[in-house]
């Protein structure tokens, strides 16, 4: 739920809470695969007394080999896991690799094998027979509207697969094809919110052994700077800096660091001469233990004489929710659970969720609503602009736009009044989109805005955070590719933007 360490105290609040709220089964892992990094989480759920899933974020390198991951499975086992999961999210498991995968852990643990895949490479389907004829317990799928691209194989189409045969799943498929037609009109309603990008299959995520979203992620940044010509140099760097850095699996947000660092590394014609803060963490050992020793020059070269941390990185931490629960208490709300997890996850949004929706008046009336008066006309122009006359009836309608589909709703009563003094405050709703220019920083994904920690008029140097994007659960740093000033704001706190969508200027 997050892409930093929390304490021991609010990890064990989070998962005591979710089970509360009904979450059954948690699935744990940890994007470098450091055991000591899942520890909590694993006790916390088997406190709570609900099924523990420990999963293997799958990578392709040198150091990721037959005993390494069945050393990783035995480990989970011995804290307590029910179930192993090979968390393939990349699409990288071809179906020979999954079978000797599957086959060697069937082997070293007793406990069932869930393999977790995507179809963002094509080969997902592939890869799923192999683990079934491997002898895999579990398959994680989607129904089919939301199934296939950067999606799981569709559920209907592995169970017809399977039906019949010795690994025939028993499920009705009747009865999923009833469920699919409401998934169906699910879809329907959110389209607009769906990545066409999402549903094709990359295969260029083969060549260079990294996720889809990676790619996209370094194109969009290149995009940024006028660089899409460097693409293959910025793959190539990425490849390098994962050597460098101990070939940590290609997961969220080790992922963002390498690509991040990759285009540093390319267009500023010196590598590392410009490092991020997070690849500053990550070399003093405050994510965790890699698979493979980093280059000591690197480490040298970018965090210098300072040891790295050998311990878990939460132990370097105080406990937090007593302290959060003060901090919520300051603000004027009670200090609930749910209150103080989302304060410590979200900051900017927990005091917009505490007060939830305004209440109407007791007496069943809505609430007067206050003219809407635009600034004061400048003096070229003193003569006001004339109201018009309200309806009869004092009623107006608006369109209002639900789950995709367009009502127009008319409203009635007293009180109801918008007046204009001057001139518009805000920009005609037709005007132009702004332009994508070299300083132009834009969304990589589809996510709410939770922060921007910079105003017009700010000075920021490259690879400063300008905005957090929260999408997929984890919140991403959006890091600037030039150095200047900024020079507009186009987005504010939770807005939610979509893919390529202009987020502020610098010049």
């Amino acid at each position: 739920v997050s892409k930093r360490n929390f304490a021991d105290d609010v990890v064990e609040l989070f998962i005591r809470h979710a089970a509360k709220c009904g979450v059954d089964v948690f699935r744990v892992f940890d994007p470098l695969n450091d055991l000591r990094n899942m520890e909590a989480s694993i006790a916390a759920a088997l406190k709570a007394k609900k099924k523990v899933q420990g999963a293997l974020c799958y990578a392709i390198s040198p150091a990721h080999n037959l005993e390494l991951w069945g050393s990783l499975a035995k480990g989970l086992v011995n804290m307590g896991c029910h179930e192993i999961v090979i968390k393939d999210t990349s699409g990288l498991l071809s179906p020979q690799a999954t079978w000797e995968l599957v086959t060697a852990l069937k082997q070293m643990v007793k406990v069932p094998i869930d393999v977790h895949s995507h179809c963002s490479s094509g080969m997902a389907p592939m890869a799923y027979m192999a683990a079934v004829e491997a002898g895999a317990d579990v398959l994680d799928v989607a129904m089919s509207p939301l199934a296939w691209g950067a999606s799981q194989p569709a559920a209907e189409s592995v169970v017809a697969a399977l039906e019949g045969g010795e690994y025939d799943t028993g499920l009705d498929l009747g009865r999923m094809w009833n469920a699919q037609r409401d998934v169906e009109e699910l879809k329907r309603r959110h389209i607009e919110h769906l990545s066409p990008v999402a549903d094709r299959v990359d295969a260029s995520i083969l060549r260079y052994h990294m996720p889809g979203l990676m790619i996209d992620d370094i194109y969009h940044q290149l995009g940024a700077r006028n660089a899409t010509e460097r693409l293959n140099d910025v793959m190539d760097e990425a490849n390098h800096v994962r050597r460098h850095i101990g070939y940590p699996p290609l997961v969220a947000p080790i992922r963002q660091m390498i690509a991040t660092q990759a285009v540093h590394n390319v267009l500023g014609g010196d590598r590392y001469a410009t490092v991020t803060q997070e690849l500053k963490d990550y070399l003093q050992g405050l994510y965790g233990r890699p698979p493979a020793p980093v280059d000591p020059e690197l480490r040298r070269l970018v965090i210098g004489r300072e040891e790295p941390i050998t311990l878990r990185p939460a132990d370097l931490l105080e406990p937090q929710v007593e302290a959060a629960r003060l901090q919520v208490r300051k603000l004027g709300f009670e200090p609930s659970d749910d209150i103080v997890l989302i304060h410590l996850m979200f900051p900017s949004l927990a005091p917009a969720y505490a007060r939830g929706p305004q209440p109407e008046k007791q007496d069943g009336q809505r609430p007067k609503a206050a003219p809407v008066e635009a600034p004061p006309a400048p003096p070229s122009e003193p003569e006001p602009v004339a109201v018009p006359a309200a309806a009869p009836a004092q009623t107006a309608e608006f369109d209002v736009e639900v789950e995709g589909e367009v009502f127009k709703v008319r409203v009635s009563g007293g009180g109801l009044a918008v007046v204009a003094t001057g001139v518009a405050a805000s920009a005609p709703a037709n005007a132009a989109p702004p332009k994508i220019g070299e300083g132009t920083v834009i969304a990589p994904m589809q996510g709410l805005i939770v922060k921007i920690p910079v105003k017009p008029g700010d000075d920021v140097k490259l690879g400063d955070v300008v905005a957090v994007l929260e999408a997929m659960k984890m919140q991403n740093d959006i890091v600037t590719t030039v150095a200047g000033k900024v020079r507009a704001v186009y987005v504010k706190e939770g807005e939610v933007v979509t893919p390529n969508q202009p987020l502020l200027d610098i010049g």
